[in-house]
């Protein structure tokens, strides 16, 4: 029963049913998901702690960066709950706008990784204009 709580309580707030959804796409680092998101670090940190102690998410270490992805039994269960949801998230404005972000920082990689840290995106977009 516990398992099903601590899933709930992943799914409960808005911020980290965004994470969720970013995470269903890709595997990303922290600093992708701090820039792709618009959080600030603690924030994003308090709710993927949530998410950790839920057994949703995997990390990896690549050098200085930590990578999150969803468990791929998370995977199985969260994947058709999103599909099942999909008219109300594609109404979300902040869900397209992370997405398109998402995309964005992901370009930003090198050999699919990433190599900057936070504040990167904003920094590429200030350049274009």
């Amino acid at each position: 029963m516990n398992d099903i709580v601590l899933l709930g309580k992943a799914l409960s707030d808005p911020t980290r049913v965004r994470i969720l959804h970013a995470l269903l796409h890709s595997e990303l680092c922290v600093c992708e998901m701090v820039d792709a998101l618009e959080l600030g670090q603690s924030t994003l940190s308090a709710h993927l702690q949530t998410i950790r102690q839920a057994g949703i998410v995997e990390t990896s270490r690549r050098h200085k960066m930590v990578s999150y992805s969803l468990a791929e039994e998370a995977r199985q269960l969260i994947a058709p709950i999103f599909r099942s949801n999909e008219p109300a998230l594609s109404a979300d404005h902040r869900l397209t706008r992370d997405c398109l972000r998402i995309q964005e920082r992901l370009r930003l990689r090198s050999h699919g990784q990433c190599i900057y840290g936070p504040g990167q995106l904003d920094r590429a977009e200030d350049t274009k204009k």
